[in-house]
């Protein structure tokens, strides 16, 4: 596993300075990861890749320009994963695609884009836990003419990516029908950030999610602290709607580099549905979501952060979760995180993730999950 990684971790380091000439802008990033998964009374899968992004974007001309973003993955060693997370495409060992293809303008306060596209909103998001993330194509227009507000609408046609029902290619998200998307984001309170959303599927299983949210966060002397509070309401196109409550709190000692988090989900009635990525929910973990759960459960996690620069080893961050789910018929489910995170420089990192669950009851296999990811950002 060792040699693996190693040569990951010298792939992934070959990479070129950004090129930002006469305004032409040239970015991106290469990723090298390693992944094991013991499953419960199988095998244990092993599976490799290398690949990244590479996006250019031309200057703008009358408020005009136009991007693209190339990402590519490809096996190294090894290619079993057990259809756990996608690495590379369908049926090859690997494949490149142009994830983002838009045509992108700029007017005054207001910024239309029109193609594929990366987004991030409560359920459309990139859910960037492979190679290659999710992009969508669409038409999206973010205005921020009233102060402090950001006004954002969308139409989103297709989707691909380690979320989509086919990785490698761009299918519909819900047939003709498409999915429209209106947000409204407002910070001009101090320390405090609200927003709203709505997503719209007409004849779709889940027809409509409407999404409320705050969040407060501050500091005092040597400590920092945050409150968030979520409420969503997923309509169902037969049978209840579904509801979920969130709260997390957040509490860090600046001195000692420690934060704590804690998060509480309540889903009533029906099943969560995360959307077309990682969703919004406060309760996660590397695998479990409140999805799992199923209806009229909840979903618990608690999370210790620890820089370990307060001792003198510099950019490198520790931490452990635990996620709690319990069922409408009171079975429960686990899972049990160690995150490491390392900086290495301005543009190397290097992030590994081990993750326990005992979560048969809600339909997750038992298994251990070792993740390894180096990122060369340039």
């Amino acid at each position: 596993m060792k040699k693996n990684i190693l040569s990951l971790i010298v792939l992934s380091t070959l990479g070129v300075d950004a090129i930002e000439t006469n305004s032409y802008e040239f970015n991106g990033y290469l990723r090298g990861t390693y992944h094991t998964h013991d499953i419960k009374n199988d095998k244990k899968y092993q599976d490799d890749a290398v690949g990244g992004k590479l996006h250019f974007q031309t200057p703008s001309y009358e408020g005009l320009s136009v991007g693209t973003s190339l990402y590519f993955t490809t096996k190294v060693f090894h290619g079993d994963n057990g259809d756990l997370i996608p690495l590379r495409g369908e049926y090859e060992e690997s494949y490149a695609i142009l994830g983002e293809v838009y045509l992108e303008g700029e007017f005054g306060e207001t910024r239309l884009k029109i193609g594929r596209q990366e987004l991030n909103t409560p359920f459309a998001d990139m859910d960037d836990i492979g190679m290659v993330p999710n992009t969508f194509e669409a038409v999206t227009l973010v205005n921020n003419d009233i102060k402090d507000t950001e006004i954002f609408l969308g139409q989103i046609h297709k989707m691909s990516g380690v979320g989509a029902e086919v990785v490698d290619k761009f299918t519909r998200i819900n047939g003709s029908q498409n999915m429209q998307v209106l947000g409204v984001s407002y910070e001009g309170i101090e320390n405090l950030g609200l927003s709203a959303w709505y997503n719209r599927l007409k004849d779709a299983e889940v027809n409509g999610m409407a999404y409320f949210e705050s969040i407060y966060e501050n500091s005092f002397e040597n400590y920092v602290y945050g409150l968030g509070l979520q409420y969503a309401n997923q309509s169902y196109l037969v049978g209840e709607d579904a509801e979920v409550l969130g709260l997390k709190v957040d509490a860090g000692l600046k001195s000692l580099g420690v934060l704590v988090s804690c998060a509480y989900n309540k889903i009533n009635n029906n099943v969560a549905n995360s959307g077309f990525g990682g969703g919004p929910f406060f309760a996660g973990s590397e695998f479990l979501v409140v999805d799992n759960a199923g209806k009229n459960a909840t979903a618990r996690s608690v999370g210790l952060e620890y820089d370990v620069s307060t001792l003198g080893l510099k950019d490198l961050t520790l931490g452990v979760g635990k996620m709690y789910i319990e069922t409408e018929s009171k079975t429960k489910a686990r899972e049990f995180d160690f995150l490491a995170s390392y900086k290495v420089n301005d543009k190397l990192f290097i992030d590994m993730v081990y993750a326990d669950l005992k979560a048969a009851n809600v339909g997750v296999v038992d298994a251990e999950h070792l993740h390894v990811y180096v990122n060369y950002n340039f």
